[in-house]
């Protein structure tokens, strides 16, 4: 079942965040879409674009602005040879068959077209489209994409199982599983489970998998960064309910506040520098120190473009992650992109490393 997400009007495609907050929002409802248009709606083509997109897919959810929607409504009509007629206060083709407000949905054969206005700053309207495709995402750890295919492929054939993996950073892929007509999904997983214990991480989003874990097992996790600049911290506070488990976060990003507030040792920072094994070592026992936690991560390095050396390159990133316990794993990254890239891999590099020193709780079998 293919899908399209259509984004009409300008003032839409250059709203970052609020582009950011309709995508999360509807990958929830049709996974990722499998074309995403962006058109303005005084594009001369505008007719046309609709038309051909609505041709190739099943699923359809056209995002309009204020100021496109009823432009977009009369578009939709007269492609499915329809009239307008006033509904709840909009005027929308007459063969809706569901609408809330600022929503509706038609039914064309074995089409779905969901035409939503958004305004921004305000909450999307409701989407009237729901996932039905059997598809499940889940993690794969310390394993290359080509051991990774040859033992898991013949498996999911087996069960009728169609999987895409793509790298997240180096040992962390993110598979999707699809089921096929007669497929068998949760067979799949058990056998995939038992083939590579602690290795998979049945879970769509593993940020929410830690935070889980954590509760379940009634330990905390705090962080201290240098070059991603509170981006772990972040990433957890997104996931709702991670108040259970994050202690918090420290953002030390001069060697001044380094040595203050996590105790990183003069000596060190001069002579090995703040992006070191022995720094992030020493970032991760501070933040111990200071939040009591049963975990701690913790970043430094060079994010670019600029601040490399023949020694330390841009990407060169220390990253860390500790127990409670004395258990800590130190690793040097030469990371590739910009400067946002290199700060994303460092974080996913530590949430790696964090899954390895808790592997009790997190890697089970």
């Amino acid at each position: 079942m293919k899908s399209a997400l259509i984004v009409v009007g300008k003032s839409l495609r250059y709203n970052l965040p609020f582009l950011n907050y309709i995508h999360t929002t509807i990958t929830k409802h049709i996974d990722l879409p499998d074309q995403t248009v962006y058109i303005d709606k005084n594009d001369k083509d505008l007719f046309f674009v609709l038309e051909e997109a609505i041709s190739h897919a099943d699923e359809i959810i056209i995002i309009a602005s204020s100021d496109s929607f009823n432009l977009i409504n009369k578009v939709v009509a007269t492609l499915g040879e329809d009239a307008l007629e006033l509904k709840s206060g909009m005027l929308i083709p007459s063969k809706s068959v569901k609408l809330e407000n600022n929503s509706y949905l038609l039914q064309r054969e074995d089409k779905l077209i969901n035409v939503i206005k958004a305004n921004e700053n305000k909450k999307l309207p409701s989407i009237l489209i729901e996932n039905k495709n059997a598809a499940s995402l889940f993690s794969i750890i310390d394993i290359d994409e080509d051991s990774l295919k040859i033992l898991l492929e013949p498996l999911a054939q087996n069960y009728e199982i169609k999987i895409t993996p793509t790298t997240i950073i180096e040992g962390w892929h993110m598979v999707e599983a699809v089921s096929n007509k007669y497929g068998n999904l949760e067979s799949f997983f058990k056998a995939a489970k038992s083939l590579l214990p602690q290795k998979i991480i049945h879970h769509p989003d593993v940020i929410a998998y830690i935070a889980h874990c954590l509760e379940e097992h009634h330990k905390t996790l705090s962080t201290a960064e240098s070059c991603t600049g509170g981006l772990i911290a972040s990433m957890l506070t997104q996931r709702a309910g991670v108040s259970a488990v994050f202690g918090g976060g420290l953002v030390t990003y001069s060697n001044a506040i380094k040595e203050s507030w996590l105790g990183v040792s003069n000596e060190t920072l001069e002579r090995f520098g703040a992006v070191s094994e022995l720094c992030v070592r020493e970032m991760l026992e501070g933040v111990l120190n200071a939040s009591l936690s049963d975990f701690a991560v913790a970043t430094s390095g060079i994010a670019g473009p600029d601040g490399g050396t023949t020694e330390k390159p841009v990407g060169t990133v220390f990253v860390g992650a500790r127990a409670k316990n004395g258990e800590i794993i130190v690793e040097r990254l030469l990371l590739e992109g910009d400067r946002e890239y290199i700060q994303i891999q460092s974080a996913y590099h530590a949430f790696k490393l964090l899954l390895h020193v808790g592997r009790d709780i997190f890697l089970k079998s």
